[in-house]
């Protein structure tokens, strides 16, 4: 079954690839809303829009994969994992 792995500092989350229903861009962020009105939002007031848009493109796609969003990881702040 398909992971999503958020880390950020010291905080690593990690949960069911099905039980993320959106990333949402957010002008200071963005917000992970997962099942049962559980959110996750990363506040970060300099976060580049391209940044945003990455993390919200990978996990808009992807289906079946790992996905691994490093928040703290400005070069890479997302990557597939196809293991």
């Amino acid at each position: 079954m398909a992971k999503i792995i958020i880390k950020d500092g010291s905080l690593k989350l990690e949960v069911d690839r099905k039980d993320l229903i959106e990333v949402s861009e957010t002008p200071d962020g963005v917000v992970f809303n997962f099942k049962n009105g559980v959110q996750l939002h990363k506040t970060e007031q300099f976060m580049p829009s391209s940044t945003k848009q990455i993390i919200k493109n990978t996990a808009d796609n992807y289906p079946d994969h790992n996905l691994i969003f490093e928040l703290d990881n400005p070069k890479t702040p997302a990557r597939v994992d196809a293991t």
